[in-house]
């Protein structure tokens, strides 16, 4: 093998390893942000307090 062909592979394989650890640190992250409730999509038909108008 030719030092280009091992240099190409030494990146490729280093980008797969980055592209791989980076989705699964992602994945990670939103499952544990579920466990604590952190970042939850609210329902459609569910109102906020800030969204409620009061009568003066």
């Amino acid at each position: 093998m030719s030092e280009v062909a091992t240099v190409a592979t030494g990146w490729g394989l280093t980008f797969v390893v980055v592209v791989t650890y980076s989705l699964w640190v992602v994945s990670r992250g939103r499952a544990i942000g579920r466990e604590l409730g952190i970042g939850e999509a609210e329902s459609p038909g569910s109102k906020r307090d800030t969204d409620l108008t009061t009568d003066s």
